[in-house]
């Protein structure tokens, strides 16, 4: 039954991300095109700093999930509502919060920034509209109802009902902009279907859970939880999002534009493999409610780092030598067009992102934010220092290897976090040994593909030609890991083993 949730979450958050990211890459070269390089920078600075005013929440969905897992194994509903109750409390005074910062940064970016030309009051227009939006959730129902689907392992719905909403507005924001050609009509938009997301999510997991209800005792303890998660919070944005605002400040809003082209794709890759940590994180978190022995913990652990070997080494390589040809026929334009060492840079973040996720579920799951805190802030701050030193003397080079040396840093910390805290019985240099060896063949592979890489470049002249391409790397790449760590490893065989008894269960 556990595998069998894993799968339904997975699959219904990617398949639908799929046509979200099809979709997505249409989008940006419309926005590109109809609202210019730098009308898309700021459109894409907006959404990073809308992302910081959202701190404010400090992570409080995570601890709400957390404080679920437990209620939902003994099947004890007065529990469950009063957590629902709490979580909706604290949720309402998290948007009074949000709602007073957002402003304070208006107000500021008014007084302060240095807007190009034309774009002071679009742009301050289009950050007022959208953040407020994203606040109908919090003033609504739709993030408690995100919580308490995720602790019953049917964030399914809540996916299904979310991405669909996405899709649609990636849809309309492409005809909106257009007919109208501004950042005003986005904002709009998506507060559009905001609004609408909020009415069906209301109406489907209303019916779905007839006996969730607010009741007078409300359960907010997991607001102490928050303290440490407000600091992961801090540190995830900090390391995956502090590239656009330095670019921006540094360079420019152009160079923002020829960065996010990249980082949609990557972006796009890593929220696929989230999606299905998401999926293993609940999977744990109910082995830990059960309180279940460490050797099956470990042993589900190894099949999900095996997993996410597989997804690691087949995106990012397939990354590696196509994202150079599709972004020349898909944007046009010489200028964006990075060089291999700085594409190389870019998937070495990609690579040691994905694999990260194994450990990050085991962490979330077992609640372990106060040691997690520490290790975001050490990889955070590095990052950020090493950003503003480089990129002075190597651009956004100096950046993306700042981003790529905190995300392996923060590898080895979750490493020797694990082996303390949770698989207390594996040697800590067991689990250094995996990864290290992962991010050694990982690194030679990208030297040994500099030169297909060109060809590859040089031959893909046309879209259709270019998919097609990528796809058949993809394909290849994928056959070649899995083949081989099917013959050299035990826990690659077991995960085969299980997703073949799955489907088989399933038909």
């Amino acid at each position: 039954m556990r595998t069998k949730k894993v799968a339904l979450n997975t699959i219904c958050d990617i398949v639908p991300y799929i046509l979200i990211g099809i979709v997505g890459i249409v989008k940006v070269n419309i926005l590109i095109q109809y609202i210019g390089d730098v009308g898309n920078g700021y459109y894409q600075v907006i959404n990073q700093i809308i992302a910081y005013v959202f701190l404010a929440q400090a992570g409080f969905g995570d601890a709400v999930i957390y404080k679920l897992y437990k209620p939902f194994v003994e099947k004890n509903k007065d529990d469950i509502n009063a957590i629902y109750s709490g979580a909706r409390k604290i949720f309402r005074i998290i948007g009074f919060i949000i709602l007073g910062i957002i402003f304070l940064v208006s107000l500021c970016l008014y007084l302060f920034y240095g807007f190009e030309d034309g774009y002071r009051n679009s742009a301050l227009f289009c950050f007022i509209v959208i953040s407020t939006s994203y606040l109908i959730a919090y003033f609504g129902k739709n993030q408690t109802y995100m919580a308490v689907l995720s602790a019953a392992q049917e964030k399914y719905v809540y996916s299904l009902i979310s991405n669909t909403m996405k899709l649609i507005c990636d849809i309309l924001i492409i005809v909106v902009v257009i007919k109208f050609r501004s950042l005003e009509s986005i904002a709009i938009l998506i507060a559009i279907i905001k609004i609408i997301e909020e009415i069906v999510m209301r109406i489907v997991v209303g019916r779905k859970y007839k006996w969730l209800k607010e009741i007078e005792r409300k359960d907010t303890s997991m607001v102490k939880m928050t303290k440490d998660l407000v600091w992961v919070q801090v540190g995830y944005l900090a390391l995956n999002n502090v590239d656009s605002l330095l670019l921006v400040a540094f360079i420019g809003p152009t160079m923002v534009s020829i960065y996010t082209s990249y980082n949609f794709i990557i972006r796009y890759l890593t929220e696929v493999s989230s999606r299905v940590e998401m999926g293993a994180v609940y999977s744990f978190g109910n082995v830990f409610a059960k309180k279940e022995k460490e050797s099956k913990v470990y042993s589900l652990f190894k099949e999900f780092m095996m997993l996410f070997a597989i997804l690691g080494f087949s995106m990012s390589l397939t990354f590696l030598l196509g994202i150079r040809s599709f972004v020349t026929v898909w944007i046009g334009k010489e200028s964006y067009i990075l060089g291999y060492l700085t594409v190389a840079f870019f998937t070495l973040a990609v690579f040691l992102n994905i694999i990260y996720y194994p450990l990050l579920a085991l962490v979330n799951a077992n609640g372990l934010f106060k040691d997690n805190k520490r290790h975001i802030f050490i990889c955070a701050a590095t990052n950020l220092v090493l950003s503003l030193i480089l990129i002075n003397f190597f651009g956004i080079n100096g950046i993306l290897f700042a981003t790529a040396l905190s995300f392996l840093i923060n590898v080895f910390l979750k490493n020797k976090l694990i082996s303390k805290k949770i698989l207390k019985s594996v040697p800590h240099f067991e689990l250094i040994k995996k990864y290290s060896l992962m991010i050694i063949i990982f690194i030679l592979c990208c030297i040994i593909l500099y030169k297909p890489e060109s060809i590859i470049l040089n031959m893909t002249t046309t879209l259709p030609l270019c998919i097609i391409t990528i796809v058949a790397i993809f394909i290849f790449l994928s056959m070649i890991i899995v083949g081989t760590l099917y013959l050299l490893n035990k826990d690659t065989r077991n995960l085969v083993s299980r997703i073949i008894k799955l489907i088989k269960r399933k038909l």
